[in-house]
């Protein structure tokens, strides 16, 4: 996936500072900060180990963000957060019994589609696929 791919799909970003310093930041500094860089968020939340957990309002202040080099002074490192952008689903498709894993993954990565798993079920002490 290249980088304009992860602008466009990444509304869920962490900010983090070493040594776990943005902890004692001020809230107005970081909202200044965080203003400073993209523009205000949707939404800044505080997590337990002191990073910040934002929601961006757009491709282009995600991309503002994940370019960042510093903040309040400190280098910093933005990053996806690894759940937050991604969800799962299931396809029930007989046609696909036959097809291999990653000519479905080929298939469907341009739709964002990152992996595919089968399931599966046990039928006298052997597993068989199921449709996807």
């Amino acid at each position: 996936m290249d980088i304009e791919q992860i602008f466009l799909n990444t509304r869920f970003l962490l900010v983090s500072l070493p040594n776990n310093e943005m902890s004692v930041k001020s809230p107005f500094a970081i909202q200044k900060a965080l203003i400073g860089i993209g523009g205000e968020p949707k939404s800044v939340k505080r997590l337990r180990s002191g990073d910040l957990l934002i929601e961006t309002t757009s491709a282009l202040q995600t991309k503002f963000f994940l370019l960042a080099k510093s903040f309040l002074n400190n280098p910093v490192t933005v990053s996806p957060h690894k759940s937050l952008n991604s969800c799962r689903g299931v396809i029930s498709e007989p046609d696909l019994l036959g097809t291999s894993d990653s000519e479905i993954l080929e298939s469907f990565s341009d739709q964002g589609v990152t992996q595919v798993k089968r399931n599966t079920i046990k039928k006298t002490l052997q597993l068989f696929p199921q449709n996807i």
